[in-house]
């Protein structure tokens, strides 16, 4: 380099062209938004009396038969994502005795269940009648909406994501069913199993709930132990690994149990 000639890689250069860049990303960035923002309020605008095809709005009174239907003729695995047990069609006697039967006999169906569920007795005991039968069950800390996947038939789902009280429709799209599906399967890969269902030693057990962030008081119900017993096991394990908190204890123990899948 000559001693006349500028020095293009001074700092104060190379900032300038960093900011030119930078804006220029920023820019495009802004445009992108604004192009999405426009989707969304097309689809807002969307006139609610043309529904969306292979979806159908049921009513509560018809939704059990939709379901023992779907059932019927349905092949492969039924997935299942549950926000409450203690509302939906799966609480009619006929509906519940056909899908019970149905997996009784062989059949897969998977089912993810909000940790919420533990913590009453008739939720508990939800859980364990269908595990019974044969039920696949995992249990995230979670769930953000309600639907069931009847292998590639069809799938009946709230009418409004994750709003309970909406009521629900019968979906027979096969892009909108093969996406509920592999939504369902993320969520079935990143939730824990149900520790009655996996066998786990006790102390494996007593993680796992804490973990889904029960109370002590669920952990006791569910393992069917005092809660002193939960809250001495605690202080037991934490102790064991010279730690003083449970999230350090959480933290202690992740690298070292292998994931259940």
């Amino acid at each position: 380099m000559s001693v006349n000639s500028p020095d293009i890689t001074s700092p104060g250069r190379l900032l300038e062209e960093y900011f030119d860049r930078e804006d220029a990303r920023i820019e495009e960035r802004l445009r992108d938004l604004g192009q999405v923002r426009g989707l969304l309020d097309r689809l807002r605008e969307t006139d609610p009396a043309h529904p969306t095809p292979g979806v159908e709005p049921i009513s509560d009174e018809m939704a059990p038969t939709v379901v023992q239907r779907l059932i019927h003729d349905s092949s492969g695995i039924l997935r299942n994502l549950v926000m409450v047990v203690d509302a939906g069609p799966a609480l009619d006697d006929a509906t519940m005795r056909h899908n019970q039967q149905w997996v009784a006999d062989g059949n897969i169906q998977r089912t993810i269940y909000p940790a919420k569920a533990l913590d009453t007795p008739q939720g508990l005991q939800w859980l364990r009648s269908w595990s019974t039968v044969g039920e696949a069950q995992r249990l995230l800390p979670e769930v953000g909406s309600e639907y069931a996947v009847f292998g590639d038939v069809g799938a009946v789902a709230l009418r409004q994501w994750g709003d309970i009280s909406s009521g629900y429709v019968v979906i027979r799209d096969p892009l909108l069913i093969s996406t509920l599906a592999a939504h369902f399967d993320l969520a079935w890969e990143h939730a824990h199993a149900v520790p009655f269902a996996a066998s786990l030693p006790g102390d494996e057990r007593l993680l796992e709930l804490l973990g889904m962030g029960l109370k002590d008081e669920a952990i006791a119900r569910f393992l069917g132990i005092g809660l002193r017993t939960v809250r001495r096991r605690i202080a037991a394990l934490m102790s064991v690994h010279g730690v003083d908190t449970r999230f350090q204890l959480g933290a202690a123990l992740s690298s070292k149990r292998p994931r259940i899948r």
